[in-house]
């Protein structure tokens, strides 16, 4: 079986945080991704959470789960000896991944068109919060201000409460693993074309084109969807979708007519095998029963009786037991729950890589896709810092151990 499916090709990756995971999944593809930090490390590894709690630069969990298989050397792009190897580098690279302000990049003589000169067939992948050219395009952002912006923090939380954060930054996960697949489509044109090319990523156009049905609900019915939280509103009738159990939460909705009918009725007999008050049995015919039609003090009724029942059960006896008799409920897994979970232990879903210099292995997604040809997999903990200087510097440009030790000396690497 071959390696990845972009085997043989490298990526140099200049992303803080708003762009790690693009590079991340150009190396589970098999690209030699070469992360490029400052002098002394990247700012974003004293991101917490931290192994063991102890801030250190050297021991971030952040940094581990979105920098695996990338190698890491320091380098100063503002100096000049710091440009001069970064080019030495680009030449013999297929892509460079940044994250940095809009015109940064040109201001150091290192801006696309800069690099397509000395490599055209180069591709540069920028991850903005707005995009390069745009109205915003030098309003500094995060996270969370792209998330507002973008329409998506208006809609996530419950409905008594201000708007909540989404956790984890799911919002710059899908907004590099749009830079992913602009990149990899980008290499594709130049395979044919041998023309490289630019992709730009605004992060906030990612996260507004999540909310395709908020948007179409206001261009057609001036209706403006909100928070819902564990409650989805059909028609006039709140109803619960996230019901707690006795050791977390599981999801379960009551369907009306034939869709929820076996469900339903399923759940209303192990209730009365509870022995416990069932309002529900007073439904004579489940394929036929209007959810919507239900009477506010019916509906709470129903859900009373639901709600206490659920809490009398674990969510792996509702998952089981629920899978035999029908019920379709699906737990809310926490973390610990993934990590165990026999579906994806039978697809080998998970590998452990070393962390030598803690003394420890730890357990990371080993791939978010199979194929029978290729083996698209983590492989490597994420680098300490500058770990590769002396093979990046020392091997491959040939510079000698004194010239690195006066590059370092002199704040270039």
């Amino acid at each position: 079986m071959a390696n990845g499916l972009l085997s043989g090709f490298r990526a140099l990756d200049l992303t803080d945080e708003k762009g790690f995971a693009c590079g991340k999944i150009l190396a589970s593809l098999g690209v030699d991704v070469i992360k490029i930090e400052k002098p002394g490390g990247d700012p974003a590894r004293n991101i917490p959470p931290f192994y063991q709690d102890i801030p250190d630069p050297e021991k971030s969990l952040y940094w581990f789960a979105f920098n695996s298989d990338k190698q890491s050397i320091t380098l100063n792009l503002e100096t000049s000896q710091g440009h001069d190897l970064f080019m030495k580098l680009m030449k013999k690279s297929d892509f460079v991944l940044e994250s940095f302000p809009p015109d940064y990049m040109d201001r150091l003589g290192l801006g696309y068109e800069a690099l397509s000169r000395v490599n055209p067939k180069i591709i540069m992948t920028s991850i903005t919060p707005f995009g390069q050219k745009a109205p915003y395009n030098h309003y500094k952002s995060c996270e969370l201000v792209v998330a507002a912006m973008s329409g998506v923090l208006e809609t996530t939380g419950d409905p008594d409460r201000p708007p909540v954060k989404e956790s984890p930054n799911s919002v710059y996960f899908q907004a590099n693993a749009a830079a992913a697949l602009g990149t990899v489509i980008s290499h594709y044109h130049r395979e044919i074309t041998g023309e490289g090319q630019q992709v730009d990523v605004s992060i906030q156009e990612c996260a507004a084109s999540r909310n395709i049905n908020s948007l179409l609900s206001w261009l057609f019915d001036k209706r403006l969807i909100k928070r819902s939280g564990a409650i989805n509103l059909l028609g006039r009738i709140r109803s619960r979708w996230i019901w707690p159990c006795k050791d977390g939460y599981i999801y379960w909705y009551l369907l009306g007519g034939q869709l929820g009918a076996s469900s339903n009725r399923a759940l209303s007999k192990w209730i009365d095998e509870d022995g416990m008050e069932n309002p529900l049995r007073q439904v004579a015919n489940w394929d036929e029963f209007d959810r919507a039609a239900l009477t506010e003090e019916t509906n709470d009724a129903f859900e009373e009786a639901i709600g206490k029942f659920f809490l009398r059960h674990t969510k792996k006896e509702i998952a089981e037991e629920g899978l035999k008799r029908g019920i379709n409920a699906a737990v809310v897994n926490n973390p610990a729950d993934v990590l165990a979970n026999r579906h994806l232990a039978v697809r080998n879903f998970w590998a452990d890589l070393g962390y030598p210099e803690l003394g420890i292995t730890l357990t990371h997604p080993k791939h978010f896709f199979l194929c029978n040809g290729t083996e698209n997999y983590v492989r490597r903990r994420a680098p300490l810092i500058g770990e590769d200087n002396d093979e990046i510097y020392g091997k491959e440009l040939g510079l000698s151990s004194r010239e690195i030790a006066v590059l370092k000396e002199t704040n270039v690497i």
